[in-house]
């Protein structure tokens, strides 16, 4: 059974949660809301403001501090990435029965951090952990790219050849700069054997708390694995894999797993 203490933490975590939700609230307001004693609830407000998790503002209404904030950065930021991808990563190449690769931007190449094969997928040597990948010809390039400010697309385009690989490659920049636009307003890059032939691979963007595309995943195949229907059950579980990792990484959005382009 919950103690003295246990059920004023329990209370402080919901007057938290309310004033999240509301913005700030008067102590009238929270009374009527959580029906305490008068004097529980306002010794409760007094202790939360003297610890930094509310503050009250000139007109006597009370909005949470920055003590959460703070609390929120350090869990976030001292979370290994790998904490939060590999669960999600190893339960899509499981269900998928596909490679599934995590990548990050590396100067103006994508490289990757992490590949889990699944036990009914063909092992490759073609990706490895550390291979840099051009940006023009993979999903995963796209995926980094396609959510960047127009500032940032223009610099990289400018910075980057895009060499041809196979007949699909994108070559001419401003074909690109029209196939991240399309990238980004369906949620998801693919590659369509434009690095090679009898490769296709798709990919979603990771989001982080300040709603930054710094990962993304993506799943590898061959033409007919793609081939008919089959691409929209890959794209959801694609889907449902990155929301987790972003929802990991603070990214809260209750609309969408992923935040589409304007």
């Amino acid at each position: 059974m919950a103690g003295k203490g246990c059920n004023s933490l329990i209370r402080a975590e919901k007057i938290l949660t309310h004033i999240a939700y509301v913005g700030v609230a008067s102590y009238m307001e929270l009374l009527k809301e959580f029906q305490l004693p008068k004097s529980s609830l306002l010794n409760l407000l007094n202790v939360m403001v003297d610890c930094g998790f509310l503050v009250k503002n000139e007109s006597n209404q009370y909005a949470l501090g920055i003590k959460n904030y703070e609390l929120g950065c350090q869990a976030l930021h001292r979370k290994n990435i790998f904490e939060v991808t590999k669960r999600p990563m190893q339960e899509l190449s499981l269900k998928s029965g596909l490679v599934c690769h995590l990548g990050a931007m590396e100067s103006y190449s994508a490289i990757y951090l992490d590949k889990v094969e699944s036990p009914s997928s063909v092992p490759t040597r073609k990706s490895w952990i550390g291979k840099k990948l051009e940006l023009h010809i993979t999903a995963l390039g796209k995926a980094l790219l396609a959510w960047r400010s127009r500032e940032e697309i223009d610099y990289f385009l400018n910075a980057l050849t895009l060499k041809k690989h196979t007949s699909n490659t994108f070559t001419d920049k401003k074909l690109f700069l029209e196939e991240l636009q399309k990238t980004r307003l369906r949620g998801w890059a693919i590659d369509n054997e434009e690095s090679t032939y009898g490769a296709v691979c798709l990919s979603m963007p990771v989001f982080n708390m300040y709603n930054r595309v710094n990962y993304a995943i993506s799943l590898s195949g061959d033409p007919i694995v793609y081939s008919g229907n089959k691409v929209d059950g890959y794209l959801e579980l694609l889907r449902q894999c990155a929301g987790q990792i972003s929802y990991g990484l603070g990214y809260r959005n209750d609309n969408e797993y992923l935040r589409k382009g304007n």
